[in-house]
């Protein structure tokens, strides 16, 4: 099979204020042409810097490759002029980012940039014929009314559909090979499988090569022939995808596989989590670069760095992948500590929940009226929230899923009274949080608790760790400076990280120590609830699985009632004594959560589940993919919101709104017809 891409021992470097700093070294692998290979890795492990070099993107960033060659088609880009690499980007090699607005001008129309794209690759071609060809690719990529999107801004579509307009883009000169980095880790479940399933159909189609970057390996035994595994700015791992998750030749791999949560993760065990973290490249230890962290390690490992030897057709870059194929199971390190750990609990947590209510909503609507812009000349409202009745127990993990657009962090806000409801009331301890003074209602706030999704922009980035942590300490009044510093240090401790934290900025952070510094402000105060939105989402496998295992042990220790807004389903559904389901701005089905996987009686919450990738090979089955948009919630369907998209919707569906209704203890449902 001929290689499209070969990248033969390169290493890179970027320019920085302390010298230069080497953070990509002697990595090497090929992709031949209709072939789609998985960069895998946590976050810091080189993947992205050696996909921008491909593009030469790089050079952008103060970066170099100091050596060896990138090689598309025979032509070597590591040494190309930078003039000559116009002819390769976007014509032969395309490439889609994870963040989908930094590849759109905000200020241009999405036409004005898909046809730029065209003409500048094809000068024979006319601006009407480029305009043509753009309607075209916005309707293979699955967008309706593609000539109405392309006259549209890139500030007036959803995040899904931005995506599908990214890509679009990226394919309008049919590219040997698209670069796909992280492509689904911000998207929905439903919105990442429509994702999926038009790589693939798109790479039968145009015969194409894709380079994939992700930390989700579910995505990566779906869609990846070929799995390269990283680590630190090294390769220590590449093999098939079946052979791979069959059975891993290297710790680090047999790590990453254990840390994934799946639908069927034992809610009474504490999920596995690889100890520690990535190292920074300005600390990389002497010898193999996973030792600090590795089960197996050996003075060896201490002193020399393994080779990445080939094992039949396969290659792996540890002193000790003879054991690890001998004992064909997890590392006996590995196995002490998932036994270590386990905290059994009931099959389902919420049959021994006590009655009492910490936090009620009744009725609750939220509205943001808008009037005429340049987008609209009608006045209006944004329905994000309607008419939802919601009890939470004391000491339950409550879960809350549902596309982007649906309301979820909406009703976060109006439960934390960070926004007033239009309609309705929220109860705290059965009191009014509406009917308070603005100082009792400050009172309260120290009771309840908030971790953002991302946890550098919820911080003063001029702040030390100490002030950030010590912040809610001073606000209230708590604790002078002696006291606050020794509470901060506990704080610090509490959540796994060391004092020396103290002194240092967030920046000097990685995501997920900097989600501890988040857990450790929130619980500063030992409030009685916290609401994480989406806390885990942005997360490596193994990161998340030790927030996930932080956020237990809090629960307990300090007998915390927690709202868990997510999108990751198999997270959502290990942490939750019961789940809600919502869909533009209703509450859709609440249900204990094995429940609700087990017996899901909504259509939406069928498909949304019928959406997750399973990181499984040989379980690999079609995506349940729901079609088409979440409707605008300024101008909601009629009757069952979710009838546009519903396989089972009827005329009643249309003129009639289905109330929530039991249908079995706990289990609630919107839905005329519920599935069976």
């Amino acid at each position: 099979m001929s290689q499209l891409l070969e990248i033969d021992r390169v290493s890179i470097r970027f320019a920085t204020g302390r010298g230069d700093l080497q953070v990509v070294s002697d990595v090497s692998f090929s992709i031949a042409a209709g072939e789609t290979v998985c960069l895998a890795g946590e976050s810091g492990s080189g993947k992205t810097v050696v996909s921008k070099a491909v593009m030469r993107l790089i050079d952008d960033e103060n970066g170099k490759i100091s050596s060896g060659s990138i090689k598309l088609n025979g032509t070597d880009i590591a040494a190309l002029p930078r003039q000559e690499l116009r002819s390769i980007r976007g014509k032969k090699a395309a490439m889609i980012f994870q963040e989908p607005m930094t590849a759109f001008d905000p200020v241009f129309t999405i036409g004005r940039q898909i046809t730029e794209t065209i003409r500048r690759h094809d000068r024979r071609i006319t601006p009407n014929e480029a305009h043509q060809r753009a309607v075209e690719m916005l309707r293979r990529v699955g967008i309706s009314e593609p000539e109405q999107r392309l006259k549209q801004y890139p500030g007036e579509l959803s995040g899904g559909m931005l995506q599908r307009a990214m890509i679009a883009m990226a394919l309008s000169c049919r590219p040997e090979l698209l670069i796909a980095d992280e492509p689904t880790t911000a998207l929905d479940v439903t919105i990442q499988a429509q994702i999926l399933q038009l790589l693939q159909e798109l790479k039968n189609e145009f015969n194409m090569s894709i380079l994939l970057i992700t930390h989700d390996l579910g995505v990566a035994a779906k869609i990846a022939d070929r799995i390269v595994v990283m680590y630190a700015g090294q390769v220590i791992e590449q093999a098939s995808t079946a052979e791979l998750f069959a059975r891993p030749h290297h710790p680090y791999t047999q790590g990453l596989l254990q840390s994934i949560t799946t639908m069927d993760s034992d809610r009474s065990q504490r999920l596995f989590a690889i100890p520690g973290s990535i190292p920074g490249h300005a600390d990389l230890p002497d010898g193999c670069r996973f030792h600090p962290r590795c089960p197996y390690v050996s003075e060896k490992c201490r002193s020399e760095a393994p080779p990445l030897k080939d094992w039949g057709g396969r290659q792996a870059a540890c002193w000790h992948t003879d054991r690890l194929i001998a004992r064909g199971e997890r590392p006996p390190a590995f196995e002490a500590a998932a036994a270590a750990s386990s905290t059994p609990e009931p099959a389902d947590a919420s049959a021994g929940l006590p009655d009492d209510v910490l936090i009620e909503l009744r009725r609750v609507t939220k509205h943001y009226p808008f009037g005429r812009s340049v987008f609209s000349r009608k006045k209006g409202a944004v329905q994000a929230v309607e008419d939802v009745s919601l009890a939470i127990r004391r000491g339950e993990t409550f879960g809350l899923v549902g596309e982007s657009g649906s309301g979820k962090s909406t009703l976060g806000r109006v439960l934390l009274h960070l926004e007033r409801p239009t309609s309705g009331s929220v109860l705290f301890e059965g009191r009014e949080l509406g009917a308070l003074s603005p100082a009792k209602l400050r009172e309260e706030r120290k009771h309840m608790q908030m971790i953002f999704q991302d946890p550098y922009g919820s911080v003063d980035p001029r702040w030390k760790i100490g002030d950030i942590v010590g912040e809610p300490l001073s606000v209230h009044g708590r604790a002078g400076a002696r006291e606050k510093k020794e509470a901060v240090l506990e704080l610090l401790s509490l959540v796994g990280l060391s004092p020396a934290a103290y002194d240092r900025y967030p920046h000097e952070f990685s995501g997920g120590q900097r989600q501890r510094i988040a857990i450790a402000r929130a619980v500063a105060l030992r409030p009685k609830f916290l609401l994480a939105d989406e806390a885990v989402s942005a997360l490596d496998v193994s990161v998340q699985a030790q927030i996930v295992n932080l956020l237990s042990d809090l629960q307990r220790r300090l007998n915390l009632t927690i709202l868990f807004i997510g999108h990751g389903l198999n997270v959502v559904r290990y942490v939750s004594d019961r789940i809600g389901v919502m869909y533009l701005g209703k509450l859709v089905e609440i249900a204990p959560g094995e429940r609700l996987f087990r017996r899901p009686a909504h259509h939406y919450t069928r498909a949304l589940i019928a959406s997750i990738p399973t990181p499984v090979p040989e379980r690999q089955q079609d995506l349940g993919v729901i079609h088409g948009e979440i409707p605008s919630p300024a101008h909601p369907p009629s009757g069952c919101r979710f009838r546009t998209r519903c396989p089972a919707a009827t005329a009643r569906c249309a003129l009639e709104p289905p109330e929530l209704r039991e249908i079995g203890p706990g289990h609630f449902v919107a839905c005329h017809d519920p599935a069976g």
